[in-house]
């Protein structure tokens, strides 16, 4: 979650996310039961809505001044790079999933050092360690569960234990440490801001580590990356739009999450005929990955 977020909000996450980490280590069984449901609920009135509302985004970077054949453009536009990642998916999975996993990476990143002043280099590195942290964190510390899901997208596998994953992600959140660290000696951020950074490694760490994969990325993609970006962009538009309120913002967000789980029911229904050999869940992995890339996009430019 970014610097700029309210102490309101931040204090519950971090509640959450310790009792969920307290939940993995003594109910791990019943966290594995409820993963599903968690990240339908969650994704569903968080992390789509987050997204749901780019065309606003596009509005504000425009000034609200749109002819038709920009607002075409931008559909067009969303639509192609939508289906053009998932036929890229189609031919090239394990390219596709290292984009993936780059983009996302670098946009979460984004999220948590939205604030900081730096060279354009160092902030790509910064951004990206920080999304491989938070990606790592689910992915990695349970690798002998996500394999399953990445094989069944980008196909075989190097083979590759469970402690060798823990030492990556070992090594990911010492570097991401390191870095925290060097913006403090650099007078980049201060020592609050150090204490602060240590701080919310150290709780996602501790959450990743004991709950389930599913469940942990859930817990940060919606409540530490999506809820964040929500509510900064919820005071974008009230600058544009002063008697804009959250209502508005689920009102905007309501026509294309509707559009983003029918695309999803749909892809489910069709998955059988196009990814044979693909689960439910790691089907939910490409659509994630297909209707994300133009909102990074669209969010970095928003941040330039």
């Amino acid at each position: 979650m970014s610097e700029s977020a309210s102490i309101k909000i931040v204090l519950p996450v971090v509640v959450i996310s310790l009792v969920f980490a307290l939940m993995g280590l003594i109910f791990s069984d019943y966290l594995e039961y409820i993963q599903y449901p968690l990240l339908g609920i969650l994704v569903l009135a968080i992390g789509l809505p987050h997204g749901a509302t780019d065309y606003l985004l596009f509005k504000r970077l425009n000034k609200s001044l749109l002819t038709k054949q920009q607002i075409i453009k931008f559909f067009m536009t969303y639509l192609f790079a939508v289906f053009g990642f998932l036929v890229l998916w189609m031919i090239f999975p394990a390219v596709s999933f290292i984009i993936f996993i780059l983009i996302s990476s670098y946009h979460f990143g984004q999220s948590n050092w939205e604030n900081v002043s730096l060279p354009k280099l160092f902030i790509i590195i910064l951004n990206i360690f920080w999304g491989l942290f938070a990606i790592g964190g689910a992915v990695l510390w349970h690798w002998d569960e996500s394999k399953t899901v990445i094989s069944q997208v980008i196909g075989t596998l190097p083979d590759i234990n469970q402690s060798t994953m823990n030492d990556v992600q070992l090594w990911i959140v010492c570097i991401n440490l390191g870095l925290v660290f060097l913006l403090r000696i650099s007078n980049s951020i201060s020592f609050e801001r150090l204490w602060k950074e240590i701080g919310k490694i150290l709780i996602l760490s501790v959450m990743f580590y004991f709950t389930p994969m599913l469940v942990g990325f859930t817990i940060y993609f919606t409540l530490w990356h999506s809820l964040g970006s929500l509510l900064n962009q919820l005071t974008f538009y009230k600058k544009l739009w002063p008697n804009f309120t959250i209502i508005h913002y689920y009102q905007q967000a309501a026509p294309y999450t509707i559009l983003a789980v029918l695309g999803f029911v749909a892809m489910v229904a069709g998955h059988q005929y196009v990814l044979p050999d693909v689960s439910i869940i790691s089907t939910f992995l490409i659509f994630i990955a297909c209707v994300t890339l133009p909102h990074i996009f669209l969010v970095e430019e928003s941040y330039s």
